[in-house]
């Protein structure tokens, strides 16, 4: 009896860690980018969480960006007013060039 109540004990444990439902390897990388919009003046500058679904997001500040600064753990493109393309890829600052107001941008986790 006592070797049953273990085996059935195994079996459940088993069951429950390796019978769970598998969540998609996107679905357990998907949290909120941390993107700062830095100005050229050192006090210029905002702050937006971001998704990193690869959906493609609105920026709503005026602010003249001359560089974007990422916390990590994603690839981000963003769109300027005047149809500049930066890319941040992971946790470091990229300049704009020329400075301007962006728009939209796009980020993934990965």
């Amino acid at each position: 009896m006592q070797t049953f109540t273990i085996a059935a004990a195994i079996a459940f444990l088993a069951t429950s860690v390796y019978g769970a439902p598998a969540s998609s390897k996107a679905e357990a990388r998907q949290f909120q980018a941390l993107i700062t919009f830095n100005g050229a003046d050192p006090n210029a500058y905002f702050t937006q969480s971001v998704p990193t679904d690869g959906s493609t997001f609105s920026i709503y500040n005026p602010l003249s960006v001359t560089s974007i600064t990422s916390a990590g753990g994603a690839t981000c493109t963003f769109y300027g007013i005047d149809g500049s393309q930066t890319v941040v890829v992971g946790a470091q600052t990229v300049p704009v060039g020329p400075p301007q107001t962006q728009v939209s941008g796009s980020c993934r986790a990965f």
